[in-house]
């Protein structure tokens, strides 16, 4: 098994070249970016929106995740197929999914004919123009939601997962309104659909597949006004509103199993930051941990599993891990598997049209070209122990972090870390 990782690890990364697109962003609005692959019998519609469960008002708690919802209605009257039924007669499926920082909806169907590029842009024109949204509407699509939640509480440490994820974020802007939240925005029909017509101005569709080039983009610009690129938001530093790190503390609750988990979490720059890729590097390192990174600010996390009266070590070993690796750096073998798996789950996402178009729209959400995948390959490819080292110490020292625990009911509390502050939750 040995032999078989170094030989793996000798080979040659794929170039970046590679993750180029044959990509074409048009000027209308919103933008479009075609994405032509002859041959791969299939065609996919990718939207992106460079706004998530962040940008709700108090008020609206919940409306980002309900808007995308939405965006699968009844279109030209109520009552009317809705976009999923439209889509069936293409042979198509359809997904949407909706984060703190950004929202996505697609829609692939098989490459029938020469027409089907242009059948799939004319059902997005449609939601584009003529998507109902209504009392009933949002009261069908409210039931959904709150279905989807209930299972989500029903799995295996389900409650556990929500009452970290709404701790991690609970601080602050922008990650106090998380996804994972019940609804409970009271938005009504109108400013719903303003919200949807918002989303449509500033997001990116691409059309990726088995279509003619020249022709969809005839069709397409013949169909949408001239437009402007989008703009990205700006980049914000830690010590922002909304980017200040927790005080360091122990959180804890009472969880619904037999084994306890912590987490370690610090607050990391945002994802147009020089260090994001190292910290992700180190993140795959340590093994169970999590960078999330918006256009201001971000969290680094890791987790583990256990006994519960082992939470303390592990708290202590991953603080220690990163200590010693902005001494040090990282041993040069394991930096080369590192960045093997980076590049090699790039190229995973790559095998996948409906992936490869959603990269593009990131791209030119980013204020980048479509083929920015490759510069991101190319950090990869690039990165150093000295890079990391130097990410660890900037971001991760052990006076800055923040312990969130789990404990299986009945346990009885003692202060996990010593020295630590404690907080409980109810």
């Amino acid at each position: 098994m040995i032999a078989l990782l170094a030989c793996a690890l000798a080979l040659p990364l794929p170039p970046a070249e590679r993750f180029r697109f044959p990509a074409v962003r048009l000027d209308t609005s919103p933008t479009v970016v075609l994405l032509p692959e002859p041959g791969s019998g299939l065609v996919s519609a990718q939207w992106l929106f460079d706004t998530g469960a962040a940008d709700d008002a108090p008020e609206e708690f919940g409306a980002a995740h309900l808007v995308e919802h939405l965006a699968f209605g009844d279109i030209g009257a109520e009552g009317a197929a809705d976009y999923d039924e439209r889509l069936g007669h293409l042979g198509g499926l359809s997904d949407g999914w909706t984060d703190r920082e950004r929202a996505g909806i697609g829609a692939t169907i098989p490459a029938a004919d020469a027409r089907s590029g242009a059948d799939l842009f004319g059902l997005e024109l449609a939601r584009m123009r003529t998507l109902v949204v209504s009392g009933g509407s949002l009261t069908r699509q409210r039931a959904v939601i709150t279905e989807e939640l209930a299972e989500t509480h029903d799995a295996a440490h389900g409650l556990d997962r929500v009452w970290l994820s709404r701790l991690l974020w609970s601080g602050g802007e922008p990650w106090s309104r998380h996804p994972a939240s019940p609804p409970q925005e009271a938005i009504a029909a109108g400013a719903a659909m303003a919200r949807w017509t918002r989303l449509l101005e500033n997001g990116v569709l691409v059309l990726a597949g088995d279509f003619d080039a020249a022709e969809l983009r005839a069709l397409v610009e013949a169909a949408l006004p001239a437009g402007r690129r989008p703009s990205p938001r700006t980049e914000g530093e830690l010590g922002q509103p909304g980017c200040e790190p927790a005080a360091p503390a122990t959180s804890w609750t009472r969880g619904n199993g037999n084994r306890g988990s912590v987490l370690v979490a610090w607050p990391v720059p945002g994802r147009g930051h020089r260090d994001r890729v190292a910290l992700e590097a180190l993140a795959r390192w340590v093994g169970g941990a999590r960078v999330s990174v918006g256009a201001g600010c971000g969290e680094w996390v890791a987790e583990r599993t256990d006994a519960w009266l082992a939470l303390p070590h592990h708290r202590a070993s991953i603080v220690r891990a990163l200590r010693e690796v902005a001494a040090r750096g990282l041993d040069a073998a394991v930096l080369d598997r590192v960045r093997a798996e980076a590049v090699a789950d790039q190229a995973r996402a790559f095998s996948s049209l409906p992936l490869r178009a959603r990269v593009a729209a990131g791209c030119v959400l980013a204020g980048r070209a479509p083929d920015c995948a490759a510069d991101e390959v190319q950090a990869w490819l690039d990165l150093t122990g000295e890079k990391l080292a130097g990410a660890a110490a900037r971001w991760l020292p052990a006076e800055a972090v923040t312990t969130l625990a789990v404990l299986p009911p009945g346990t009885r509390f003692a202060p996990l870390i010593p020295g630590v502050r404690e907080w409980s939750a109810p």
